[in-house]
């Protein structure tokens, strides 16, 4: 499977490489969900996985009163440790769908000297939204609750200021439980995020 629904949209399976201990499937208790998506798509799979949701109705499902919800991607990996496979993918859909936005739910967990160049790429493939995982508000906390495996608090805070910079859409989420919860969303919010959500897992 390469495709699933969350939070009613869209959302499709980018590859497994990740840049902390779990997959942000596996910390909303979606492992179920996990075990089923296949491990390595490659980008005609996902482009007819796409084609196929739009054929059964996606559109309709997916716009609302106000915004067009568009198409994830996340997964059991990082869509940002995906980019050959978006770099094949996102050209071919936009050309089909003009305007139809695209997220990457992120840990955000980039070197800080290389979140610029990335930002631009990711502009560059017209990647509108990002949705990063943001559950503490310092380092020690931040460090416990991601095990992150080689960059940490300071590269995400610096990747979310930069990617806000750049003009993407970021908004910043966390599972509940959290503590702190107002001083995170107050630091998400002065890095330049447009919001930070606590999200239900499962």
């Amino acid at each position: 499977m390469l495709s699933y629904f969350q939070q009613q949209r869209l959302t499709l399976q980018s590859g497994t490489a990740l840049p902390a201990t779990q997959s942000l499937l596996q910390l909303a208790g979606q492992a179920e969900l996990e075990a089923t998506l296949n491990p390595k798509p490659d980008a005609a799979a996902v482009l007819a996985a796409i084609a196929q949701a739009y054929q059964d109705g996606y559109e309709q499902q997916a716009s609302t009163e106000f915004e067009l919800q568009g198409i994830a991607f996340a997964g059991s990996g990082d869509p940002l440790l995906a980019l050959e496979l978006l770099s094949q993918v996102l050209p071919a859909f936009k050309a089909q769908r003009h305007g139809v936005p695209v997220t990457l739910v992120t840990y955000g967990l980039v070197p800080a000297a290389e979140a610029e160049q990335l930002c631009q790429q990711l502009v560059a493939l017209e990647v509108e939204r990002l949705e990063i995982y943001f559950p503490a508000a310092n380092p020690p906390a931040y460090q416990q609750a991601v095990q992150p495996q080689q960059y940490g608090f300071a590269d995400v805070c610096q990747f979310i200021h930069t990617a806000a910079e750049a003009g993407l859409q970021v908004s910043c989420f966390a599972y509940a439980p959290v503590k702190q919860a107002s001083e995170i969303r107050a630091l998400a919010k002065e890095l330049g995020a447009r919001d930070w959500q606590l999200r239900d897992p499962g």
